[in-house]
This record gives structure tokens, sequence and C-alpha cells, in this order.
């Protein structure tokens, strides 16, 4: 009778958790008009992804997708980078998920960019790296999609173009380490989400490192039950099928439920200048792709 009562009682909270999880993760917005001003050139964003890749014959660019609305239309580029054998491990990143969070976006052209100048710069690693995911919002500095949905709480019911692109591009491929990049326009400082990972070590790491550039490390960031530690967010692998039942789920969250066993999203304020916010994206994922050589 006990036993069964405990279950009923874990059974109970474990629904509540997923309910709780539905109010409180980033909802919706209304379709946005369609004479918003644009922000930002997606045209020459483009052409410099373009240029990048076309002067290293270790990048290709495929188009893995193309949004369509009324008035605007973009397609989504995965750039590749495959060094000279051996191949021993792969890495997937990506950003501008949310269109107003710019600094990941800039980040991962100027890492194509390294990739292209410096081809030996990380050992017998391939890269895939898909810079802009939500051309509609970077274009217009807006975090959703332009029939106002939030991408990264979609890849559960996948009802925008985006997600669905991204979920038939990750398929059931592997990769040994994924990154999303983000930023967070309500954060005092910078902050990592780790997923299913047993123990912290590589994310501190990253932490100390930021903090000794002299940035401010977020201390009060929430999401349901789970709280940045000194800037780390540690999310369990029940906590994110939990996430699947409630439909919220993140690309990182089904990263890691499907495709890969090492999954990170960087978070940098976006209050400071954008070469700062740059600045710690650069040092996070320079710090996570040396943890993971030594591993390898």
């Amino acid at each position: 009778m006990v036993d069964l009562l405990t279950k009923i009682i874990k059974r109970f909270l474990l629904c509540s958790l997923a309910i709780l999880m539905t109010f409180c993760a980033s909802g919706h917005h209304r379709p946005f008009e369609q004479d918003i001003v644009p922000v930002r050139d997606f045209t020459e964003m483009g052409k410099r992804i373009q240029g990048i890749v076309s002067s290293s014959p270790y990048l290709t660019i495929k188009q893995i997708g193309h949004v369509d609305y009324q008035n605007f239309q973009a397609p989504i580029w995965c750039v590749s980078f495959r060094p000279q054998p051996p191949i021993f491990s792969n890495i997937l990143i990506n950003a501008g998920i949310h269109g107003n969070e710019p600094a990941g976006v800039y980040y991962a052209m100027e890492l194509m960019e390294k990739l292209a100048k410096s081809p030996a710069c990380y050992r017998s690693i391939a890269f895939d790296i898909i810079a802009i995911v939500n051309p509609w919002g970077v274009t217009h500095n807006i975090r959703f999609n332009q029939d106002g949905i939030d991408i990264n709480r979609d890849f559960t019911g996948l009802r925008s173009q985006e997600a669905k692109i991204i979920q038939k591009f990750v398929g059931k491929r592997q990769w040994d380490l994924m990154l999303d990049l983000h930023e967070d326009p309500s954060a005092s400082g910078f902050y990592v989400y780790q997923y299913g990972q047993s123990d912290k070590i590589t994310s501190q790491k990253i932490i100390a490192a930021v903090e000794r550039l002299g940035y401010p490390i977020e201390e009060n960031v929430s999401m349901v039950i789970l709280r940045t530690q000194h800037g780390v967010i540690d999310a369990p692998m029940w906590g994110l099928w939990y996430m699947r039942l409630s439909g919220q789920l993140s690309a990182a969250n089904c990263y890691r439920l499907y495709n890969s066993p090492q999954v990170f999203t960087v978070e940098t304020p976006t209050a400071p200048p954008v070469e700062d916010r740059i600045r710690m994206q650069r040092t996070a994922v320079q710090l996570l792709i040396q943890e993971h050589q030594m591993i390898k």
C-alpha cells in the first residue's frame, strides 16, 4: 500500500512539473505585420558567408531549406568544414534561432573565416555550422519568426518552417558535440546550459575563463526548478523528456535526446557592446572545442 501511494505521489509530481514547464517556458507571439522595417541586410550576410566558403577548398555550403513568407523569402544554409583525413569527431554549431540575439550569428561567421584561413587550427575535427536559423527574425531583430512562433520552443509541434527544416536536416545523424549559441536580453551576465552531463567541469572552466576576462557571470536565471549555479544551468535528462511532454522542446533539448552525447547552450547578456558579446561567445566555443579535443 505504501509503495502504491509513493508511485501515485511521484506521478502526480511529475505531471505537475510537466504542466509548470508548459506555462513557464517562453510563449509565442501574434503574427507580425509585413511592413516591419529591416534592421540587418540578410543579402549582405549571405554574401559574406558565400565569400568565406569560396575562399577555401575545405568549406562547402548547402541550402538545407527555404523559408517563404508573403513578403520575405530566404535560404537556410549549412556551411561544412572537412579537414584533411583522418577525421576523429564532428561538431554542429547553430546560431540565430532567436533573431534578436546576433552575437552568436556574428561569431559563427567569424569561426567560418578562421577555418577558411587556418584549416589546421582544430585537429581532425569536422564542423557543420548553421549561422542563421531564423532569417526573418535576424533581419528584423525580432526573437520570433514572422508567424510569431518561438522556433526554439517548437521542436515538439514543428509548426514553424524553420524548426521543420532543422529537424529534417539533423534527422537521426550523430555529432560528437553540438553547440547552440544564444543571448539573453533579461540576463545581467554570461551563463551556459549543459544537458545530461555527468559533471560540471567543462562548464565551470568556461565560466572561469569568461570571468577572467572581466565579464559578469549570471546568478539569477531560472527555468521552473533549474537555476544558475554561478553561471551554470545543469539540465538533467529526465527534464528534457518532460520538456518534450510539455510541448516546449528546444533545439538543444532535441539534440541531446537524439543526436549527441554532449550538448551545450552558450548565453551572453545583450547589454554589453556586441564586440564583447562576440568575445564571450568565442571564448566559450574555443574552450568547448579544446576540451572536446582532449577527450578525443
